[in-house]
């Protein structure tokens, strides 16, 4: 096991110690699972089977079988055109 030390402000060190009390922990228990809640929190959320299974239908509502696909050539020049035209109207060209 390590240890970790850092810095706070005794108005702050007070505060963790007050919660840990009305939690029956250890400030140090108490600083370990806030910075592990942290690190959860932070962590990309994964879906489950059934969520990706839901979101598949959901597309497959949107798009029915044998719909036809983006002329993605089109759509890129679309957007380009746009691009242009954006930028003519604000000077830039």
């Amino acid at each position: 096991m390590s240890r970790i030390h850092f810095v706070v402000r005794e108005s702050a060190k007070i505060r963790y110690q007050a919660q840990a009390e009305r939690e029956e922990k250890s400030l140090g228990q108490w600083l370990r699972e806030a910075a592990d809640e942290k690190l959860e929190a932070a962590r990309p959320r994964l879906f489950t089977v059934e969520e990706l299974q839901a979101f598949a239908a959901e597309c497959d509502a949107m798009h029915p079988p044998g719909a036809k696909e983006p002329n993605w050539e089109e759509t890129k020049k679309l957007i380009s055109e746009g691009k242009l035209s954006s930028a003519r109207k604000l000077g830039f060209l």
